[in-house]
């Protein structure tokens, strides 16, 4: 036996320990219940840029998340999870896989699209393809992208390689954009 430890037991009220046991079991169930309330949901994407080499495009995706199912998101709701967009412009196209964190909302009930991003960053690996006055010949492209968004405001800036080298012609690009939506 510890000396002393008679003495700390009879200073801890009585209702103490089975209050303590309560509350931690009562946490517990409380934490049970909202991950059992949680459901996938995903809401689209919407956005339009001007753009190196695209010029201008218009691009559309996809965010999958989970967030409680009684979420209507006609305020400002936090979505982050894997997102798929792609985008076709005057001079090239571009599909695209990654993570993104944002904030936004439908505006109306039962509604999917995201009308409002305020606020969201996001990584992804892309494919771009050129085509037109952009690129003659026509170039596919793979890289890396961030994107940004504050206030419906977004850019986009990334790295990317040639998948098939011209001679005379540097394989690695930067490209990038600016303009409404995430």
């Amino acid at each position: 036996m510890i000396p002393g430890g008679a003495f700390l037991i009879h200073r801890i009220p009585r209702g103490f320990l089975p209050g303590l046991v309560v509350l931690a079991l009562s946490g517990g169930a409380a934490v049970s219940a909202e991950d059992a309330a949680a459901a996938f949901r995903t809401a689209g994407l919407l956005r339009v840029q001007l753009d190196y080499p695209a010029i201008a495009s218009l691009g559309f995706g996809v965010i999958a998340t989970r967030m409680p199912a009684n979420f209507e998101c006609e305020t400002a709701c936090l979505f982050h999870g894997v997102t798929i967009q792609g985008a076709a412009g005057l001079g090239a196209g571009e599909f695209a896989i990654g993570y993104g964190s944002l904030i936004g909302e439908t505006t109306e009930r039962g509604k999917w699209l995201l009308r409002h991003v305020y606020v969201g960053y996001g990584v992804r690996a892309a494919v771009v393809r050129t085509w037109g006055a952009a690129d003659p010949g026509g170039a596919a492209f793979l890289g890396v992208e961030g994107a940004m968004t504050i206030a419906q405001f977004g850019l986009r800036l990334g790295v990317f390689h040639r998948l098939e080298p011209v001679s005379g012609q540097g394989d690695w690009r930067v490209f990038g954009g600016a303009g409404w939506g995430f």
